[in-house]
């Protein structure tokens, strides 16, 4: 109940799209690779749908990008039609453009590389997923349009990693270190809501007082010498540590919701704290032991997290300091509703929205 989800493999390098900043992982050293292109072929030409100071993006070009977009990431499937988002997506891809024409020719050499490993397990998903090469075909996906789409997200990933100093790395470091810090802790969790993992619809369990109030309950006898195999199994909601004591033995910080996390890493060992509100209700915790972890002894995926974290800070920077300078314009058609109720499409520019 606590614990984070992972996304699969190749289609990692697709979700950049909506949120590079988030997952800026450092890329493979440098090798040759091969010359993937930053433009997809043949769409340079017909209906302009975004202008900025430095080019602008055609219909059949942003269509291409979609379609791309949809196959790698299907959850979106559902609202890539939508105008708002299709904007955010629009927004995001003219920013990938102009930062592709910032990269040094060093990191399109480090991007090229990568993208042929990512193209590797591709053409490997490809052989092994029906549905997925179906709707390659349908799309009409080359293998070079895919190569492009991915060179674009690598070389943006390439690209802010090379703008991180030692000391960017170290402020990161310092700010990350409980999602690092490996945790033995005890808890009980007191629910207010429960989810039926089948529908995913959720039935209110007690109101948020009334879950406040067992949790101090629960605290009082766990204070009170309580034992917390017994008192997990009657008062715990949390099915994944019921049977065991409330127990999470040598787990770091990363894999827990915010709250539950910044708890454990500042919480006294040996002592149960205060109840900890976090979207599943309230918690009683005990840390029973905690190790931080210097960035040195941090595995390689944990570096990468934190050299990530770093670049961020230069994402973010670009966008809300460099974007509004290039008087981004967008022209996609907006959705009016029709009489039977269904959406159709009109046009009208809009401004992009100022960072």
């Amino acid at each position: 109940m606590l614990h984070s989800s992972r996304k699969s493999a190749w289609r990692r390098g697709a979700l950049l799209v909506i949120s590079a900043v988030l997952v800026m992982t450092m890329l493979a050293a440098c090798g040759k690779g091969k010359e993937h292109s930053l433009e997809f072929k043949g769409v340079g030409e017909g209906e302009v749908v975004a202008t900025y100071k430095d080019g602008k993006v055609t219909k059949s070009e942003f269509d291409k990008y979609l379609a791309i977009f949809g196959t790698a990431q299907a959850q979106y499937e559902q609202v890539i039609a939508m105008p708002q988002f299709q904007q955010m997506i629009l927004e995001q891809y003219v920013s990938y453009k102009i930062l592709g024409t910032k990269a040094s020719e060093e990191s399109l050499k480090k991007a090229r590389t990568e993208v042929d490993k990512q193209l590797k397990e591709y053409d490997t998903a490809l052989k092994n997923d029906t549905a997925l090469a179906a709707k390659v075909k349908e799309k009409k996906i080359s293998r070079e349009d895919m190569a492009t789409f991915l060179m674009q997200t690598a070389t943006v990933v390439v690209h802010m990693n090379s703008q991180v100093t030692d000391a960017d790395l170290k402020k990161a470091y310092e700010d990350m270190k409980a999602d690092f810090a490996v945790s033995s802790v005890r808890h009980i969790l007191v629910a207010t809501e429960e989810k039926n993992q089948e529908t995913g619809e959720s039935k209110t369990l007690r109101t948020e007082a009334e879950a406040l109030a067992r949790a101090k309950e629960v605290k009082a006898k766990l204070e009170a010498g309580g034992d917390w195999n017994a008192l997990a199994k009657q008062y715990t909601d949390d099915t994944s540590s019921k049977e065991k004591g409330g127990l999470y033995e040598d787990t770091e910080g990363k894999n827990w919701v915010e709250e539950f996390k910044k708890a454990v890493f500042e919480q006294k060992v040996g002592v149960i704290g205060e109840p900890v509100k976090s979207q599943f209700g309230y918690h009683v915790i005990k840390v029973e032991k905690r190790n931080e972890v210097a960035y040195d002894k941090l595995s390689e995926e944990n570096k990468e997290s934190v050299k990530g974290a770093a670049a961020y800070v230069y994402m973010d920077k670009f966008l809300k300091e460099d974007m509004p300078k290039q008087e981004l314009k967008v022209t996609l058609p907006e959705v009016a509703p029709t009489e039977g109720g269904e959406v159709a499409p009109t046009e009208a520019p809009t401004e992009a929205p100022k960072k």
